[in-house]
């Protein structure tokens, strides 16, 4: 995820600032920080494997790492891309400038990377499996698919079954009556296993997050979408006009 800081300041947990424009690399845990009261944030999240295409690095050299982008990209791209922004007025404005450089870049020039391509309905098989239909060894599978997404197969099944289970939280659409059976519908062994997840991710179980957002907990306002903003957000097609859609979430 790229995360630009348009106005205010934000300090992590650890008391180091956030720079104005980070790149936040594929995690096994969340980050906590606070931000000065008035802040304002635009995030572009990456679709799994697309990061490198960007910047033109493994994706792995980002996992677990919240790293400034003025590390990453020579200066003079740095400095363009700020100054755009501080004379764009306004945040559609501002999206605009954040998607334009994020197209600039990506036809840009870089070292050459082999990304690892499947269907995504593929990832549910064994490694050994894909390996096998990818006509590559097991260890170079691994080496491959950890430079394309930053994270071990067996970490990212964990983020996706977490990450669809926290859909249908944050919708309030659950598959059942009680916690014990939706943790086994989302797919985990037991409910225990699953507040482990969330609370790794989340900070919250599932009860604790779906009460604070029903009571508009101003700290889960990340959490707070309708079903329609969930979908053109988390669940983009190849055929959604990204702009027109930025434009509707804005407005």
């Amino acid at each position: 995820m790229l995360l630009v800081v348009t106005h205010g300041a934000v300090e992590m947990e650890n008391g180091q600032a956030l720079p104005p424009l980070t790149v936040v690399g594929p995690s096994r845990h969340r980050y906590r920080g606070k931000a000065q009261p008035g802040s304002r944030f635009i995030s572009a999240a990456f679709r799994p494997g697309k990061l490198s295409a960007i910047l033109g690095y493994p994706v792995d050299e980002f996992s677990d790492a919240v790293i400034d982008l003025a590390d990453v990209l020579p200066p003079s791209r740095c400095h363009e891309f700020q100054d755009k922004l501080h004379a764009a007025c306004g945040t559609a404005a501002k999206v605009e400038v954040v998607q334009d450089m994020l197209l600039r870049w990506r036809l840009l020039e870089k070292p050459r990377i082999a990304p690892l391509a499947m269907p995504p309905h593929w990832i549910s098989k064994p490694g050994d499996e894909l390996a096998d239909q990818l006509g590559l060894g097991t260890r170079q599978f691994e080496r491959r698919f950890l430079a394309s997404f930053g994270l071990s197969l067996r970490s990212y099944k964990q983020h996706l079954r977490y990450g669809a289970s926290l859909m249908q939280v944050m919708l309030g659409s659950l598959p059942a009556p009680t916690w014990a059976e939706c943790a086994i519908s989302f797919g985990y062994a037991d409910q225990a296993h699953m507040n482990r997840d969330f609370a790794r991710f989340t900070g919250h179980t599932p009860a604790q997050l779906m009460r604070g957002i029903a009571a508009q907990d101003p700290a889960l306002w990340a959490f707070r979408f309708n079903e329609t903003d969930v979908g053109k957000m988390f669940i983009p097609l190849d055929e959604i006009d990204v702009v027109s859609v930025q434009d509707q979430l804005i407005s």
